[in-house]
């Protein structure tokens, strides 16, 4: 709910903006290489605090703020339902505009610097990619998974991390094959 009230919230910015002559766009963090820093007490990278302003009326951006709004009214609307859809579901809803995913999933990572939260938070996953072998229990939306259990074939890792909770495992490390 906290999301799609922060999608409200800079829809009605946007609003704004406009009533007042200020053009329509959206005021993106910059996410490039030397927009970065590594904060020690964190033990992770961040993002400056360096904005670039996505304007409507810009030949060059109009297509991108087109695909940004249109995928904030999407991710409100899985939002407002309460469902996850996959990056690949998302795409195929509008294929006109977005033409190739590669320009759906990068305004993911957009919207999520705009609102300050994860994609995750958005409800849109990835597709389920890789199993999981090995010496690892998990429960999965109430169900109790024994990765011990599943065979050669593993089990496939699921998409959805949100309704995956409390993880043992005694195991000495963990192989991630790519």
């Amino acid at each position: 709910r906290e999301v799609a009230a922060a999608i409200e919230q800079v829809m009605v910015a946007v609003a704004k903006n406009i009533l007042d002559g200020e053009g329509f766009g959206y005021s993106l963090l910059s996410r490039g290489a030397t927009d970065q820093v590594y904060l020690e007490q964190l033990d992770r990278i961040v993002l400056k605090d360096k904005h670039t302003f996505t304007s409507f009326s810009n030949t060059g951006s109009v297509r991108k703020v087109a695909i940004l709004t249109r995928v904030m009214q999407l991710v409100h609307g899985v939002l407002a339902r309460g469902i996850h859809v996959t990056k690949r579901d998302l795409f195929y809803t509008d294929v006109k505009l977005f033409k190739d995913q590669k320009d759906s999933d990068a305004v993911l990572d957009d919207i999520s610097c705009l609102l300050g939260c994860t994609r995750n938070s958005l409800h849109v996953v990835a597709s389920e990619k890789g199993v999981v072998v090995g010496k690892l229990q998990y429960t999965e939306d109430g169900d109790e998974i024994d990765c011990t259990k599943m065979g050669i074939g593993g089990k496939a890792i699921p998409s959805n991390i949100d309704k995956v909770t409390n993880f043992r495992s005694d195991a000495k490390f963990v192989l991630l094959v790519e």
